[in-house]
């Protein structure tokens, strides 16, 4: 590859004769002026030469981080995501990323200004969900470098996101205790999605995972369940599909009080389809519309407000019973591995998201330990010598 410099008034320019287009032929070449020495711009010049023979160099882009991003989402997200997860990511990038970042040139896009992008985020959201826009930026960033050509390094590798959550993180997750939500769950018989809530608390399934579950999904039986398919609502619309990883794919025991409440629920059912007749939708759904339409996140959220104020107790989210069921388990002495596999979700992220809530149980369990040992010792005292 070669080069050449020459005078342009005061300063002097280089030129470099790139490989021709691989799909036209035509002649590229490559140009910076602006050099107050000739011995500059040579030496810059043999910089880049080895720059591009290295594979490090990239040609020269005006694409806005906006432009690049929609350019992703619909050539690399929606064919390769699943519905609910690429409805996420443009959720994401339009409504985050752009605002902030969209009319930056790409190629002039920082660590810095990235990391300027997190801090503001941070004085509204929390630090989950600024990882979550982290990941995103990441893989799109990431096939800029690796696929697109359009971006000479990986910045993201120089934009770290500690993976751990602080102290002060953990203490905003919310559950209830027993008393609460057993106190809720009373206030709450007879409401239409009652089930919906019995199920949350007593499995620890996610919401998705509730609205997807079958009547053929439950063995009475074996006292368990199967966790095979979820129904989530996204803005193209209902979308039913496999759970999101291979954990969450699951056999989930049952406890005889979520047995009664999904026998009851199987009555409910057929009232209701011998009542509708035809115009009874059968999903086969055991938490779904009176006609057997499957039931919108929306009305959940709603229905759950006005039940716990009806019951009195502190208000959480539906997602916050998935976490009470996790510390209603450690509380009653549950494995954590066995409570890991009960939720889907891996030892590992189980431990990050829980561990906070051990320090006190192993008060616990130590008290059990002394008290076990005390009664020995003093069975060992009050025996007679032979």
């Amino acid at each position: 590859m070669k080069g050449h410099v020459y005078q342009r008034g005061k300063t002097y320019t280089y030129v470099i004769d790139l490989p021709p287009n691989p799909l036209t032929g035509e002649r590229r070449q490559k140009s910076k002026g602006g050099f107050k020495t000739e011995k500059e711009a040579w030496t810059a010049c043999h910089l880049k030469i080895a720059e591009i023979e290295k594979g490090q160099h990239v040609d020269e882009s005006k694409i806005t981080v906006r432009e690049y991003l929609q350019e992703y989402l619909e050539t690399h997200a929606k064919p390769n995501f699943k519905p609910t997860s690429y409805d996420t990511e443009k959720t994401i990038i339009e409504a985050r990323i752009i605002p902030a970042l969209g009319k930056i040139r790409l190629q002039a896009l920082t660590p810095r200004a990235i990391k300027a992008f997190y801090a503001e985020l941070r004085k509204t959201y929390s630090k989950e969900y600024v990882k979550n826009i982290h990941g995103v930026l990441k893989r799109a960033l990431r096939l800029a470098y690796t696929e697109s050509g359009l971006l000479s390094e990986d910045i993201m590798s120089k934009v770290s996101m500690r993976s751990k959550v602080n102290a002060n993180e953990q203490k905003e997750m919310q559950f209830w205790s027993v008393e609460e939500f057993t106190k809720f769950l009373e206030s709450s018989k007879g409401h239409v999605h009652y089930i919906v809530f019995s199920l949350a608390i007593y499995t620890g399934m996610r919401r998705g995972e509730i609205l997807g579950l079958r009547w053929k999904d439950i063995d009475f039986e074996n006292r368990e369940l199967k966790v095979i398919q979820t129904a989530n609502w996204t803005r193209s619309g209902l979308v039913i599909q496999r759970p999101k990883t291979n954990n969450s794919i699951r056999r989930v025991k049952l406890f005889q009080a979520v047995i009664d409440d999904l026998q009851e629920r199987y009555e409910q059912v057929q009232k209701l389809k011998a009542e509708y007749g035809d115009a009874y939708e059968d999903n086969d759904l055991v938490c779904c519309y009176p006609s057997g339409g499957y039931i919108k996140p929306k009305r959940i959220t709603e229905g759950m407000e006005v039940l716990v104020r009806k019951a009195g107790v502190k208000k959480i989210r539906f997602h916050d019973l998935r976490h009470t069921h996790a510390s209603f388990l450690l509380k009653i002495g549950i494995n954590p591995k066995v409570a890991a596999e009960r939720l889907g979700m891996t030892p590992a992220m189980f431990n990050e998201r829980y561990s906070h809530l051990l320090p006190t149980m192993q008060d616990e369990a130590v008290d059990r330990i002394e008290a076990e040992l005390k009664k020995h010792t003093v069975k060992s005292e009050t025996s007679p010598e032979i």
